[in-house]
């Protein structure tokens, strides 16, 4: 009897590989099958669900063998979106970006630094960045920060973050985790955060607020008050960024939060970073203004710190 369970159970797991071998093919109706035939001999079977949501996700969006680069890159937007809107598990959806970087990467994709139509363009270091290949992802992202600024986005940063922490370079990952927390902490791609006190701060603020738009709009400012990220003294990559936004603002302090929390953190950027004579506002006035009890615990951890003979 013990044997005849014993074999069922195996014939499930063969059942499983199959699956998964047919999912790196992009043979997902063939894989749906085989996953529906290792769930009826063992519906505990580890992964099978997060198998399954992975090929219906698939088949449902059309992916398949013969597709294009370009119709894969779109695939791989179309992925982060569903994941966002709460309709793909995280797990499903890390697989499928897995399958789409190892399917990019093994094709045309190889030869160039992009794939995609202008709005969902796909750079090849976030394809190693999915895979853990950190160094050619660090190689890559840091082309483009360096290369082609013109199209680096903040989540770009954050990218290149991911792969300097992974390999630790401490100092290259603190750099661009602060660009992207400073300029746009909205566009922070959880699936590949490899920061493990930022993602524990953003996950502590959740559950302290209801609106993500406030959680994420705070987030720069208790990574730095935690010490998961440190503000170089005189560095002025984020000075120009501040003196737009605020020549941008005028007068006007009487923002949405979203960028009232933006803008304030710029200030605070620049404060830490000793910049203020290069700028031509009172960055701790406009602070003030922007969010006063933020200002408060602002100017408590910086006493705190110069008690402690921190910066």
């Amino acid at each position: 009897m013990f044997a005849t369970q014993a074999n069922l159970f195996s014939n499930a797991i063969e059942h499983k590989e199959r699956a998964l071998t047919q999912l790196d093919a992009f043979e997902f109706d063939q894989a749906w099958d085989s996953l529906e035939v290792a769930k009826e001999i063992d519906p505990y079977l580890a992964d099978l669900e997060v198998l399954a949501a992975t090929c219906q996700f698939a088949r449902y969006a059309g992916a398949h063998a013969r597709m294009s680069v370009t119709k894969a890159a779109e695939l791989w937007h179309l992925t982060n979106a569903a994941y966002h809107a709460g309709t793909l598990p995280a797990a499903a959806a890390m697989q499928m970006r897995q399958l789409l970087a190892r399917r990019l990467l093994t094709g045309r994709f190889t030869e160039t630094l992009f794939a995609g139509a202008a709005e969902k363009i796909l750079h090849r270091g976030v394809c190693h960045l999915a895979l853990a290949h950190w160094q050619e992802a660090h190689r890559d992202l840091l082309d483009l920060a360096t290369a082609h600024p013109d199209l680096a986005r903040p989540v770009h940063w954050g990218y290149l973050g991911d792969a300097a922490y992974a390999l630790k370079r401490w100092k290259d990952a603190n750099l661009a985790y602060i660009r992207l927390l400073f300029t746009e902490a909205y566009e922070v791609d959880l699936l590949s955060l490899q920061h493990v006190n930022l993602r524990q701060i953003l996950r502590r603020l959740s559950l302290e607020n209801d609106d993500a738009v406030t959680m994420k709009g705070l987030w720069p400012f208790y990574a730095w008050r935690d010490n998961a990220i440190e503000i170089p003294a005189g560095n002025t990559f984020l000075l120009a960024l501040a003196k737009r936004s605020r020549s941008l603002l005028g007068g006007k302090l009487m923002l949405e939060r979203k960028d009232a929390l933006q803008q304030f953190m710029l200030c605070l950027y620049i404060d830490q970073s000793q910049l203020q004579k290069e700028i031509a506002f009172d960055v701790r006035a406009e602070m003030q203004g922007l969010e006063p009890e933020l200002f408060a615990e602002y100017l408590a951890e910086v006493e705190r710190r110069r008690r402690a003979g921190q910066r």
